[in-house]
């Protein structure tokens, strides 16, 4: 199964690369880069991070959304349920499989239906692999070929533009802490233009879940439309222009239904199953 989102910068977009943001020969932060074949000779063009959407457009709205919804203060999880849910989590050191991780994995994704989509690990295990797979592609030229395949109607747009004339340079001061210059620092970092469009296709697996599926188009609702850094400039406002995800109807269901299952797993670590997953700290 496959979904499309066509998404436009309504404002620039400042997203730091992360290849040559610490050894970086300027004082300009370069936007995210991914290699690439353009016109049989390898190179590094200028690309939103997949990593990046996932947590953004998915995980964090999901989760936000969920613990509202849970009447859950964020205060009353144990630590490793939060970094589960908004960071995927990691195994603590010194922690053992239980030997039926499996079987729980499954017991869990069952009863958290972003959890199934987007995966992640409880102390002694990492759950069963995530539904979600997910790829972006910008409009432009550069990425012409990918999009002749993926997405056609939006190829002769593609070829009207390159990504690299789509960037920009802005500078910024920040305080220094330092009285003798006025607590003021330049720095400068490069965005994409507003008008910038990015084409993101989710994938998932067959067997997936209905409760699973709506998640995805429950995520996007409750994004707050803000991808990339300096949000609190007004950068990386976004719009979706199209999406032909299934309706949200059946995610929304399965949290009223099992609220109080799904409250209790979180709050005690248990995620669902009769044994501690998530220890406090």
């Amino acid at each position: 199964m496959r979904h499309t989102i066509l998404l436009q910068a309504v404002t620039p977009i400042a997203h730091g690369d992360t290849v040559t943001g610490i050894d970086n020969q300027t004082n300009t932060r370069i936007f995210m880069r991914q290699g690439m074949i353009v016109d049989g000779k390898p190179g590094r063009v200028p690309s939103i991070s997949e990593n990046a959407l996932r947590a953004v457009l998915f995980r964090n709205p999901l989760h936000d959304d969920l613990l509202t919804r849970l009447a859950i203060w964020r205060g009353e999880l144990p630590q490793s349920v939060v970094n589960l849910l908004f960071s995927g989590g990691n195994m603590a050191a010194g922690s053992k499989a239980p030997g039926d991780e499996m079987a729980l994995g499954h017991q869990i994704k069952r009863l958290y239906p972003s959890l199934d989509l987007l995966g992640g690990a409880v102390d002694g295990f990492i759950l069963p692999r995530s539904r979600l797979r997910m790829a972006a592609w910008l409009v432009a030229r550069e990425y012409a070929p990918a999009l002749r395949l993926i997405a056609p109607d939006l190829v002769a747009e593609a070829e009207g533009i390159s990504a690299y004339d789509m960037l920009t340079e802005e500078t910024r001061t920040r305080g220094t802490g330092a009285e003798s210059d006025g607590n003021q620092m330049l720095y400068t970092y490069e965005t994409l233009a507003a008008g910038a469009k990015l084409l993101v296709e989710v994938s998932l697996d067959m067997h997936t879940p209905e409760a699973t599926i709506a998640s995805v188009a429950h995520a996007i609702t409750c994004w707050d439309g803000y991808i990339g850094g300096q949000g609190r400039q007004g950068r990386g406002r976004m719009a979706v222009l199209a999406s032909d995800l299934a309706p949200a109807d059946a995610y929304l269901a399965h949290v009223e239904a099992s609220r109080d299952a799904m409250r209790h797993g979180l709050t005690t670590g248990g995620l669902g199953t009769a044994k501690l997953l998530c220890a406090p700290k």
